[in-house]
């Protein structure tokens, strides 16, 4: 049941997003078939809880994705940021991806092993560990919560050359910062607050499952 509410919870979120979601999965399905050589970079901002955040994870889980690339990563970007806590933080997500040690070990007992291990290495232990992952494979990455172009500077220059089959979601407060990521002005998107309707109808469904998910409300009765 509670598998079933978090699912539900994530869905209603959702709303009035169809249209930025449904252009952003396009654009880097076809990103393939350009002749550009630039990584895609897509950035997506706004004012904080206006579900950047929630859109970027929901085009990440996207079905299309799932044999498109070979390796994906959803990370939260930390504050104060520490490079080498970030790149942990991203070997471990992409490490784990590995079915066939997963197997072997188990999937916690893996992910626990790794940890140790990515621990202990240092700064350019990790920029060669994740390069050893990222090179020669279809990526897909989310960078949520970039909050400033130092931190992109600093991460993107710690990735090994990235070729045009890859693609790195960001989520940003700040328009300066999404442009300083994304070079192309049709691949930053702008988020604003929903329309009236939509935040109607989010706001129902999130008491609906706060209270009791199997009652129906009309929210015209308590506005």
């Amino acid at each position: 049941r509670r598998k079933t509410m978090a699912s539900a919870f994530e869905e209603c979120q959702l709303i009035g997003r169809q249209e930025e979601k449904s252009k952003m999965v396009e654009l880097i399905c076809n990103q393939s078939n350009q002749s550009t050589q630039d990584l895609l970079v897509i950035s997506v901002w706004g004012m904080g809880g206006v579900g950047k955040t929630t859109l970027v994870k929901d085009v990440y889980e996207n079905q299309k994705f799932i044999g498109m690339f070979e390796k994906r990563a959803c990370i939260t970007v930390m504050h104060p940021f520490i490079l080498k806590e970030f790149l942990k933080g991203l070997i471990v997500q992409l490490s784990v991806q590995s079915s066939s040690e997963q197997k072997k070990k188990g999937a916690m007992d893996f992910e626990h092993s790794t940890r140790n291990t990515v621990a202990m290495m240092g700064d350019e232990a990790l920029i060669k560990e994740l390069a050893s992952l990222l090179e020669g494979n279809k990526c897909l990455i989310v960078l949520d919560d970039v909050s400033s172009r130092a931190e992109w500077d600093h991460i993107i220059q710690s990735f090994p050359k990235l070729d045009r089959s890859c693609c790195i979601l960001v989520t940003t407060r700040e328009e300066s910062i999404a442009k300083h990521c994304s070079q192309k002005q049709e691949n930053i998107y702008k988020l604003n607050v929903l329309e009236y309707k939509d935040a109607q109808d989010l706001f129902a469904r999130k008491v609906l499952l706060h209270y009791n998910p199997t009652i129906c409300l009309d929210l015209s009765l308590i506005i």
